[in-house]
């Protein structure tokens, strides 16, 4: 019950919607993105990340974060150092207060959503928690994470990716 609460850090933020998806502006991203150089053998490539990685090790560092009890650095990896769980620090830290362990698998991340000088991003998760009654319990849901555009005057925390909404259950 508490739990399910701080699972998700931000009390499900149900009320949440990830931005509506433009069609348009993803055909012109995929289009204009540039088409990598051929790699030798013996050269490794330079990026091999797929879509989506990075905003996936966030949902990892958070839950491991959580796990470790760093709450400073769990509530950090939401928006607006925090803020965007809706809840102060001492909440978010408290709904951890009957949590022994908690383990995330995270799904296949959807398709990078672009905004208005953004990019949003829609992950599936399935977290596992046991409490300190011994019971596990198990939510299913997905996070939207956030990052801002490389465009000029943004900085590098911005262009990060972090946790935007919650729809945990």
């Amino acid at each position: 019950m508490l739990l399910a609460i701080a699972i998700i850090g931000c009390n499900a933020s149900a009320k949440s919607q990830s931005p509506a998806v433009n069609t348009s502006s993803v055909a012109n991203l995929i289009a204009s993105s540039p088409t990598p150089a051929p790699v030798s053998p013996t050269q490794s490539p330079t990026n091999t990340k797929l879509p989506g990685q990075d905003a996936v090790q966030v949902i990892r560092d958070y839950y491991s974060a959580i796990a470790r009890q760093d709450y400073k650095q769990a509530y950090s990896a939401w928006e607006g150092n925090g803020a965007a769980s809706k809840q102060s620090f001492e909440q978010f830290k408290q709904g951890f207060a009957n949590t022994t362990s908690v383990a995330v698998e995270v799904g296949k991340p959807g398709t990078p959503d672009p905004g208005a000088g953004s990019i949003y991003i829609e992950i599936p998760v399935t977290v596992t928690a046991i409490g300190t009654n011994g019971t596990p319990q198990r939510f299913r849901g997905s996070y939207v994470l956030r990052r801002v555009n490389d465009v000029p005057g943004s900085t590098p925390n911005q262009r990060r990716w972090h946790l935007h909404s919650a729809k945990i259950t």
